[in-house]
């Protein structure tokens, strides 16, 4: 008895510390992601005239193929990942888009808070530019507009004015260390703070990759506003 008491004792004291050390590993691993998918930003930039890859391509807005910046990057060869079939179902095997404290299922709401757990499941890209009908699951949220192109870098195509404008990487030259590219997020961000997610250190924690190819973790209700033009460390817009 006097053992088993012990043991239990070490249990409670280990268990913590061992939950702990998963979720940074985690941490890590999603911030290696991130540095990956940065990287890829520059190259397909570096490759096509400077210009910033789109947030997506809109059908609905005269695009001439649906298309969502995961596909774009992973049709290019920039970055590589599985493609599903389905929306519900995201195709198995490892991503560099699934962030390993992300939740497994696809979305089916838009986030209402920085700690509502939509916001840290998989949001499909349907991806039509080779003809057929795939999707390509994103557990990261861009910096980018559907219609606001004068404000936030990664810009929808045609915009929802249906306008053509694709900013250039050398447009956040002078704030590359502080605008965010790539984040634990939902999709397009488009000035929404609900779709900046919670969810490292018990959903308390958000990592943000940088322009500069820099990934930092931030306690999430520290994080300014989409709309602030004032922080020094963060800027979400131009």
């Amino acid at each position: 008895l006097v053992v088993i008491a012990i043991l239990s004792v070490l249990a409670a004291l280990l268990l913590p510390a061992l939950a702990g050390a998963q979720d940074q590993a985690r941490a890590v691993q999603c911030m290696n992601n991130l540095k990956q998918i940065t990287v890829a930003l520059h190259l397909y930039a570096s490759d096509n005239r400077d210009y910033l890859v789109p947030a997506e391509y809109d059908r609905a807005n005269g695009a001439p193929y649906q298309d969502g910046w995961p596909a774009i990057l992973v049709h290019t060869r920039y970055l590589s990942a599985p493609v599903a079939t389905r929306y519900d179902h995201p195709a198995s095997g490892p991503s560099v888009f699934r962030c390993p404290s992300g939740l497994p299922q696809v979305a089916t709401f838009v986030p209402v808070s920085r700690s509502d757990p939509e916001g840290a499941r998989a949001r499909p890209y349907l991806s039509r530019s080779n003809g057929g009908k795939a999707y390509v699951h994103c557990w990261y949220g861009i910096n980018g507009s559907t219609g606001r192109p004068e404000r936030y870098p990664f810009v929808r195509i045609p915009d929802d004015r249906g306008v053509i404008v694709q900013n250039k990487l050398s447009s956040v030259a002078a704030s590359s260390s502080s605008m965010p590219a790539v984040l634990d997020g939902f999709w397009i961000l488009n000035g929404y703070d609900a779709r900046v997610n919670a969810r490292h250190r018990r959903a308390t924690r958000t990592n943000l990759a940088f322009f500069d190819g820099s990934v930092r973790s931030y306690v999430t209700a520290r994080i300014p506003s989409l709309a602030s033009t004032n922080d020094s460390e963060i800027r979400w817009r131009y």
